[in-house]
This record gives C-alpha cells, structure tokens and sequence, in this order.
C-alpha cells in the first residue's frame, strides 16, 4: 500500500442527513491536516450525497457512491482504496470530540511505532449532548487515564472499534465480513488477534450516537449472521490465547440470550454451537435451552410437542401442564394491572375534564363573556 497521506478516515453513509454536516465538519476541522476521508455512499435515498458533493470543496474529500450493499462492504471499499500510513473509521451520525485528537494519537503512534492506537468513547444523546459511556463504570471498558499500553486481552467489551487507528500494515489483508449483523466484532477481534500491545491515549476521542431504537433482528438471516459472530469471534479469541476477553464475550452472548426467547434463535445456537461452549456457563445455557423449550409449549400447544418437551427436559406431564397454568395465571395478572392502569388514568383524565369545563362554564357566565356576546354574533 503506497502512503501519500498519513491518515484516511473511512465513513460509510447511509441515509444520515440529519448529522452528516457536523460528523464531516468534526473530522474536517481536525488540528492535523494531513488525511484523506474516505466517504461512501451506500445507496441512501435522503440528501445525504447531495451534502457529501458539498463537501467535495474540501480536496481531502473522496465521495465514492455505490449502491446499497451494507456497512461493510462499504467499509471494505474504503479501505481498498486507502492511502494513509493509518487508518481510522467514523460512521455518519457520529463525531470525533477532541478537534487535536488525530494529532495527538498519531504522533504517539509515530513515536511508538503503534500498530494500534486507541482512545476514549463517549456517547452522544439524541440531543447531541456528550454522555459518559456507562460501560466503563461496569468495568467491562478500558478507559485510558493517562498514555500507557495496554494487552490486548485488556481492551474490553462491547467491541467499540471506530475508538482507534490502525496501521494500514496490520490491517493490509484483514477485512469486515459480508454480514448483516456482527460484522464490527469479527474485524476487531482479528485485529486484536494480530497485535502484541495497545498504546492508549486520555483523550475523550469518538462520540457514538446512541440509538434511539435498535435494529430488530426479524428476520432469520439477521439471527443466523448475529449468533455466528459470536462464535467466530470466540474462535479468535481463544486461538490468540486472548482468554479474558473471549469468556466477557461469552457471557455478553448469554446475557443477550437469556433476554431472548426465541425459538429461531434457539434453533440457530444448537446448530451453530458445539456443548463444550457452554462448559464454564452451564446454569445460564440450561436456563435459555428450558425457557425456549417450555414457551415453545405455548406456541405450538400440541400433544407432539408437549411430548416433545417432557422427554428433552426429563419433566412430567403434570409439572408441564402446571407450568402453562401458572404462567397463564401470570400473563392474567399482568393484563389485570394494565387494566387497572388504564382505568386509574381516565379517572385522571376525567378529573380534568371536569376542571377544564367548570372553568369554561366559570368564563361564559362572566360579564364580560356576555358583553361581548352581542359582538360575537355580528361577526358570525
């Protein structure tokens, strides 16, 4: 890869009119001025490549417009045609915070010879307000103090992986998956896998929007490309020896599962799954596999499956058959409040019905109501 620039930072746009300006002004107005950014259209259908070509004033911008195949495809073409000696990624509802962060992080890197560089994430409201990113108070985040350098099996989870640069070497042959979810994870995780050391920085670097409703998985190929990120990202990690973070990933995985219950998904994890992933969290894998099996009692609601059922979870027919009436008896509970909620809020409602009218009935026998009656009527 032949450098001419010292940095390229890559920004897949899709449909993101809304802060594209200040994702690209964030960038643009960066204290260091050697970059190239890389911005590709996938195929939005708002005003977002009309504000790309605005920017194009801007000789450092490259617009590149394509039709829609994906965060990662796109992201892939950027880094196909990158020229910096590092490479950084931003997507297009967020911000770079600090406007001598580039700077800053690549004249550490230099100085290091870092094949990885990273900083602090913050997140963004939908206001655009700066919000402290609440993984770092669970401890699952590293968050950098002072400049250091960390393990790789130190940098944590969630994957955030837009918070660093990389050396176009170290990432020369690594690319983001063509899939439809979990693309993001497998990259960093081959990315974490090939690196002997972080270099960190104390700079509140990269401002993540934070979504105002998350992507539904509703379709199976959604599902299915969601739980294989998981297992390849596990696969990386264990074979790099990056223990730590591939067991916090383990248990990320199961927290998601166990707030799931889907038979789909279900389905998808005995597939692509082997038990011996599940050695080291039997009691939450055991929990997820029963709460599947006994709704799916209630979904299916056959002799077949009710058979089905009691040989896979070693249950009587008696203790099923309790189950389904106590969680009948639950699911009744639960519309009885919200009735009583409802019924509560028009007594409310009802209350200040009655203010509002007393009130208007209170102006209407007013004097001044009544002179003015006369002219009301004149006006029609």
């Amino acid at each position: 890869m032949v450098q001419i620039v010292k940095i390229s930072v890559i920004i897949p746009v899709y449909n993101n009119e809304k802060y594209l300006k200040e994702c690209l002004d964030s960038v643009c107005n960066q204290t260091w001025t050697d970059i190239e950014i890389i911005c590709i259209n996938d195929g939005s259908t708002d005003d977002s490549l009309n504000i790309l070509n605005e920017y194009l004033k801007d000789e450092r911008i490259v617009v590149i417009d394509q039709t829609n195949h994906g965060a990662a495809i796109a992201r892939n073409k950027g880094l196909e045609i990158a020229k910096g000696e590092y490479i950084g990624f931003l997507d297009a509802d967020d911000i770079y915070i600090d406007p001598e962060s580039l700077e800053k992080m690549f004249s550490t890197a230099k100085k290091h010879d870092a094949d990885m560089i990273s900083a602090n994430l913050n997140f963004l409201t939908p206001k655009r307000q700066i919000a402290q990113n609440p993984h770092y108070d669970k401890g699952t985040f590293y968050y950098f103090t002072q400049e250091c350098k960390i393990d790789p099996d130190e940098y944590g989870i969630p994957f955030y992986f837009t918070k660093n640069l990389y050396k176009s070497d170290l990432i020369e042959n690594v690319r983001f998956p063509e899939l439809s979810r979990g693309e993001d994870p497998i990259f960093l995780s081959k990315i974490l896998s090939k690196v002997d050391e972080i270099y960190g920085m104390p700079i509140e670097f990269y401002g993540y929007m934070v979504p105002t409703s998350f992507k539904k998985l509703d379709t199976y190929s959604k599902k299915y490309h969601h739980i294989i990120q998981y297992k390849e990202c596990i696969d990386i990690l264990n074979a790099s020896g990056l223990f730590k973070t591939s067991r916090r990933y383990m248990d990320y995985m199961m927290v998601y599962l166990n707030d799931n219950i889907d038979w789909e998904i279900y389905e998808i994890v005995c597939e692509v799954f082997d038990e011996k992933y599940f050695q080291d969290c039997k009691s939450e894998y055991e929990s997820f596999r029963e709460n599947n099996i006994l709704n799916r009692i209630l979904e299916e609601n056959t002799q077949e499956h009710y058979l089905k059922a009691k040989k896979e979870l070693g249950l009587e027919p008696d203790s099923l058959g309790e189950y389904k009436i106590d969680l009948f008896k639950s699911e009744l509970n639960n519309k009885e409040k919200e009735y009583n909620n409802l019924l509560n809020e028009n007594e409310s409602l009802k209350d200040e019905f009655e203010k509002e009218k007393s009130f208007n009935d209170k102006v209407k026998g007013s004097k001044s109501w009544k002179v003015m009656d006369k002219f009301r009527k004149i006006r029609g």
